[in-house]
């Protein structure tokens, strides 16, 4: 006879597809405002003679406008990747996973890498679907990776313990003023623009909870939030192979 316990109950299909539906209307809308400043600069342009400087401008607007289209695709083509991936899990290698995205920024920009710290002897395996593996983590590095270039002291950890493994972003940020701290004030670090927030921090949510994982954003202390991405460790009968 069929289990259905196990079944997830309508509410929650209702709710979970309401989400999915909310954030494609966020991201129609927010492909909507540069498509309108971009038509609108070329409008301009078009409409009459211009300088030389005025023309530049036009363009750079125009550049700007365009790379922003571009990351709100990016996110689309991940929302909707991420919808139709194979949920199976597999052993897959969490360390070399952050390592070739640091890597890769390395050879950007070697001083605009986030510090990485591996508090695990060996590689850390764990019980994932690789695609939605690779979603969540580029997504938290990548925001780490973003932090790092603006010049703000950001830590990357790995670490696994208990039957659970662990990707952290820890970023620092100032110190409260003086004057605030010496009167009781104390307000928690809110940077400009978050490491991760918004359809970011959704996405990243979303890919880690369809494989078993889950998401937690703690304020350690006054200056310091903590990322962190939690797994279940990959067993060695799911590696077919003695894992280190």
């Amino acid at each position: 006879m069929t289990e259905l316990t196990r079944l997830p109950l309508a509410t929650e299909l209702e709710a979970d597809s309401e989400g999915f539906l909310e954030v494609l209307r966020m991201l129609a809308h927010r492909l909507g405002q540069p498509l309108t400043s971009l038509c609108g600069s070329v409008e301009v342009a078009l409409m009459g003679e211009l300088d030389e400087s005025e023309y530049r401008r036009v363009l750079e607007l125009s550049l700007q406008e365009s790379h922003r289209m571009a990351e709100i695709l990016e996110t689309l083509r991940d929302v909707l990747d991420m919808e139709g991936a194979d949920k199976h899990v597999q052993a897959v290698c969490w360390t070399r996973s952050v390592g070739k995205l640091l890597e890769a920024a390395a050879s950007v920009d070697q001083d605009g890498c986030p510090r990485f710290v591996s508090e695990a002897k060996g590689d850390v395996w764990v019980e994932a679907s690789p695609q939605h593996l690779d979603t969540a983590t580029a997504r938290l590095v990548g925001g780490a990776i973003r932090a790092a270039r603006a010049r703000r002291e950001v830590r990357i950890g790995l670490s696994a313990r208990a039957g659970t493994a662990c990707l952290s972003v820890c970023e620092e940020g100032a110190p409260p003023e003086t004057e605030a701290a010496a009167n009781g004030f104390t307000a928690n670090f809110v940077p400009d623009k978050p490491v991760l927030g918004g359809l970011d921090k959704w996405v990243v949510r979303r890919a880690i909870e369809h494989q078993g994982g889950r998401l937690s954003v703690s304020q350690v202390s006054e200056t310091c939030r903590c990322y962190q991405l939690h797994l279940p460790l990959a067993t060695a009968e799911m590696g077919g192979k003695k894992q280190p």
